[in-house]
């Protein structure tokens, strides 16, 4: 059985030429992953590997956010530890969260800006079978984007544990990010815009308004920055469960929410 029927592979075809023939949707998906996950670990590698670790104020407080199992570590390898298990997963979030809002507004809020939302509801595609082409291709389009952000990172980040004679970074915490927290938070992504797409007036609108789901991920990465608290694998393994089991109702409610007459109003 095909996931996908023809007629709805055509709808999600016709979602990525738009994105990518969108200037500003190909800017954001390009250059957010790319400064994120690719830019910033090198900066951060160079740093770690060159700069003189006695002159970095703060050092002292921030080798003591470090776990009980790593005090061991020379003040090096803290560093790495630090930015790789607790400033990263936060920006890596970012991806699927940002890819996937971006594109879901492209492809809702920017269909009626390009009046071709009337076109597309006089297919013979029932409105079910076009709010799951649409959904189903947002939400490959960020899980693709965000699969190769994080190949790329995770290159560039082998490369530093090695010049630092550090294990792989890829442990508990990193598998519950990528398999599970990534996926249910790009679910949510499109659900949300789909939700706030029938009130925006503008694909900028939507985008902007989409933003407010990136705080409280920043908030949720504050508390080990800080020292408030630590995040493991086990309370990551929740708050994925959490997120996947908001995402169902809100999948049920965006599809009862698409409907002509709030999305031609």
């Amino acid at each position: 059985m095909k996931i996908v029927s023809p007629e709805e592979k055509s709808v999600i075809q016709k979602d990525f030429r738009e994105i990518w023939d969108s200037k500003m949707a190909r800017s954001t998906m390009m250059v957010v992953p790319v400064v994120l996950l690719i830019v910033l670990p090198i900066i951060f590698l160079a740093v770690i590997l060159n700069a003189p670790m006695d002159q970095i104020n703060g050092i002292d407080r921030m080798i003591k956010l470090l776990p009980a199992e790593e005090k061991g570590l020379s003040v090096r390898q803290a560093m790495m530890y630090l930015v790789t298990n607790m400033l990263f997963p936060m920006f890596f979030l970012i991806i699927p969260l940002m890819m996937s809002s971006v594109s879901a507004a492209n492809s809702f809020v920017g269909e009626r800006e390009r009046g071709t939302l009337e076109t597309l509801l006089l297919t013979p595609l029932s409105l079910k079978r076009i709010f799951r082409a649409k959904v189903f291709g947002c939400t490959f389009f960020s899980a693709v984007a965000t699969a190769v952000s994080f190949v790329v990172f995770s290159v560039i980040t082998a490369v530093g544990d090695i010049l630092l004679e550090m294990p792989f970074f890829l442990n508990w915490n990193w598998l519950v990010l990528v398999f599970l927290l990534a996926p249910g938070i790009t679910v949510f992504g499109v659900v949300f815009m789909v939700l706030i797409s029938a009130k925006s007036k503008s694909y900028l609108e939507s985008v902007q308004t989409s933003g407010y789901i990136v705080l409280p991920l920043i908030f949720l990465f504050i508390g080990p920055l800080s020292g408030l608290f630590q995040l493991n694998a086990f309370i990551l393994l929740i708050i994925a469960a959490a997120v996947i089991a908001v995402d169902f109702p809100l999948w049920m409610i965006a599809a009862h929410s698409f409907s002509p007459e709030k999305l031609l109003r």
